[in-house]
């Protein structure tokens, strides 16, 4: 259910959450530090935080009037990435993330030394909290025959459960 109220000239959506969106704002995108005190102590904390981060690009005049306006928004029910509310002004506490939410790779060598170098790389990209996609057609198809090795290849979607359980591990 939501109402509107007057601030500030804006009219502010208070939004009631559900306890399962509460849970996950809890279990992903408050901010803990490392002993998992609360730095966030309510969303409205993380709203702040996150549209503090999001001005630091804007020429100084000019910061209090935006934090105000993505307040607003974040607060009138507004929802950015993942990677934005989790780490949008939390560097001091989780300072190699990203607020990329998804990235997409180049396209992977047909080779084992560049496989495992892209699988590398999506692994230090998901530890940095950004997602990652892959285009798998550079890769030969099942049975090609492969000259250096002089053995025929296992194709494409053996080398993706190589990068499913990487990124799952991870």
């Amino acid at each position: 259910m939501k109402s509107a109220s007057k601030k500030e000239n804006q009219d502010i959506l208070h939004v009631d959450y559900q306890s399962a969106s509460l849970d996950i704002w809890d279990k992903k995108y408050r901010l803990k530090d490392i002993s998992g005190k609360f730095i966030d102590l309510n969303i409205e904390d993380t709203f702040k935080r996150v549209a503090k981060a999001l001005v630091g690009v804007e020429h100084p005049d000019i910061q209090d009037k935006w934090e105000k306006e993505f307040f607003w928004a974040l607060s009138s029910g507004a929802i950015p990435a993942g990677r934005i509310m989790s780490n949008a002004g939390a560097g001091e506490h989780k300072p190699a993330t990203s607020t990329i939410n998804c990235t997409v790779s180049g396209s992977i060598p047909d080779s084992m030394t560049g496989i495992l170098e892209k699988v590398t790389e999506a692994g230090l990209t998901l530890k940095a909290g950004c997602g990652i996609g892959y285009e798998f057609s550079t890769l030969r198809p099942k049975g090609a025959y492969v000259t250096g090795a002089g053995a025929f290849t296992s194709g494409p979607l053996s080398f993706m459960d190589i990068y499913d359980k990487t990124c799952f591990t991870v």
